[in-house]
């Protein structure tokens, strides 16, 4: 079975995702929409909002109508849509979406999304996957809509939510539904501390602990979860038990990419992968400035900017955009758009000035707030030669950091190192030298050992420098960059450098002497991770050249 599914699509272009499922050459079985954001899809009839809103909207409406007119409709549903008014829409997009799969489009419910909107998961093909379940082959697919709210507690943020003992019995009366076959959950919430970590309001697990609990009871029955809700965590898939994992949440700012994970499931297997939907506003080096320019040209999206060419005329009037910084986006653009590296055979890459050096891969981990003021600021500290030799410092105790980094600097003055790190320009290298600062330890200019594989190589920010193009937008981290160039994802413990120093400060903090030894070897696991990525890139680009 193949499921493409999405979650949290407050901003993303719905139109761009029709258009991916429109040129798809076969049609998935099902596609899986986990929540939040309903409004953005299809019209609640009107009779089936509150009466409340109703006269809202009457009362918006007038106040609207009487400046612009009845009839300047482009006008009206701006201002509407910008002030968070319903405006009806003039096509279901639940079933235009919902008519790209076999079977159908199941949804459920987000937190932010008040329980009169469920009127609006209606359609041909479009079903509530929460009320209904589905049932196709040997496969149950059941739905968990909202999120697990405490009674009596607002420490839960959301309109639509349930107690523990309400998903509980949710669950097993589906269960009880679909007889004895193997389960395919489609939950807005993930398990807890399943993909759930967030920064949001807070740093906390904000997942569900009545579905974490029953998929260690029926592990083996549970094929899939897919989830949204921590944006975060979108984007990447765990393995607990016999339970596959998938969060396919996309982040909720303007611009934000769309994320949408490919999950295909075999009677023996569970292969998942990923597509990410680029707006013009990611492109890299496009910023507000540039993108504003792009827009008052009828540059629209990405595709547009990659049709770009100097024999154009509309390439003429971006006279107000540097030739250099215009060449560069389209450039991206067209990577991206094509879905290709694309290669300038004739510039020659930073990374042949390193040939006979003495390389070594870097990454720290470290608290990025406590760098400069202390009590401590890195804790992590690993390199790896070429042929993938790793050594490793750890800050067992945060009186230690200085004999940590003065015995690294001793290092550095006997071997003399080209440290090749990702992002080090602004991450590692100023934050390795705040550190230093902070102690006192007399050693200076600590950025002039690194060699950055993004400002030197990938992101150059010069035509005549740069002589790769990723079919990626921004951030363009470590871990997109690795992995589009075949990096196999590891199962880690700690997924992301944000819950590296959260981590941290719990082994600090832990009296017990086997959860210390576990979140070390779990953060000196990630750490590793970090340097085999970075050599991966490296190699990787090597061998393209």
């Amino acid at each position: 079975m193949k499921i493409l599914a999405f979650s949290d699509w407050r901003f993303q272009d719905i139109e761009q995702f029709i258009d991916y499922l429109e040129r798809l050459k076969e049609k998935p079985d099902v596609i899986v929409y986990a929540g939040d954001g309903l409004k953005r899809f299809n019209n609640v009839p009107y009779m089936a909002v509150p009466k409340i809103l109703r006269d809202q909207y009457r009362e918006e409406l007038i106040k609207i109508q009487e400046p612009f007119g009845k009839f300047d409709k482009k006008i009206i549903e701006d201002i509407i849509r910008h002030n968070d008014i319903e405006y009806k829409m003039d096509v279901n997009k639940f079933e235009k979406i919902a008519s790209f799969s076999h079977y159908g489009l199941l949804v459920v419910a987000g937190n932010n999304d008040p329980y009169y909107r469920k009127k609006a998961i209606t359609g041909e093909k479009v079903v509530d996957i929460h009320d209904n379940s589905v049932i196709i082959d040997d496969y149950a697919i059941i739905g968990i809509e909202g999120i697990e709210g405490i009674e009596g507690s607002s420490s839960k943020i959301g309109l639509l939510q349930y107690t523990e003992k309400e998903i509980i019995d949710h669950l097993n009366t589906k269960v009880e539904q679909v007889g004895d076959r193997q389960l395919i959950i489609i939950s807005h919430s993930p398990p807890f501390k399943i993909l759930d970590f967030s920064i949001m309001y807070s740093q906390d697990y904000i997942g569900s602990h009545a579905l974490r609990d029953f998929i260690e009871k029926n592990s083996d029955k549970v094929r899939v979860v897919i989830s949204g809700h921590s944006h975060l965590q979108g984007g990447k898939f765990k393995k607990y038990k016999n339970t596959y994992v998938v969060n396919c949440a996309s982040h909720d700012m303007p611009g934000d990419p769309g994320r949408i994970a490919i999950v295909d499931i075999s009677d023996d297997n569970v292969d998942i992968g990923w597509k990410t939907l680029y707006e013009l506003s990611t492109v890299h080096r496009v910023g507000p400035k540039t993108y504003q320019k792009l827009i008052e040209h009828g540059i629209l999206n990405v595709k547009q900017l990659a049709a770009l060419r100097p024999s154009n005329k509309l390439y003429q009037k971006f006279s107000d955009i540097h030739q250099n910084t215009l060449n560069l986006i389209i450039n991206y653009a067209n990577a991206i758009d094509s879905e290709k590296i694309i290669i300038k055979k004739g510039i020659k890459s930073a990374l042949n000035n390193l040939e006979g050096k003495n390389i070594y891969f870097f990454d720290a981990e470290y608290n990025s707030e406590t760098t400069s003021s202390g009590p401590y600021g890195m804790f992590v500290l690993g390199w790896m030669d070429s042929k993938g030799n790793v050594q490793q410092k750890f800050l067992d105790n945060t009186k230690d950091e200085k004999e940590m980094l003065n015995e690294f600097c001793q290092w550095l003055e006997k071997e003399n190192p080209i440290l090749i790190a990702y992002r080090s320009t602004i991450a590692d290298a100023p934050h390795l030298q705040n550190c230093l600062t902070r102690l006192k330890l007399p050693f200076q200019q600590i950025e002039y050992y690194f060699f950055d594989l993004y400002q030197d190589v990938l992101y150059t920010q010069s035509l005549q420098k740069q002589k790769y193009f990723l079919p990626l937008g921004k951030p363009c981290g470590l871990k997109e960059v690795s992995e589009l160039l075949g990096y196999q994802k590891p199962d880690l413990e700690i997924s992301d450098g944000i819950l590296a120093p959260i981590k941290y400060e719990e082994f600090l903090n832990s009296r017990n002497e086997k959860l210390k030894e576990k979140i070390k070897t779990d953060l000196l696991e990630y750490n590793r991770d970090d340097l085999k990525r970075t050599k991966f890139i490296y190699d990787q680009l090597k061998e393209l050249e």
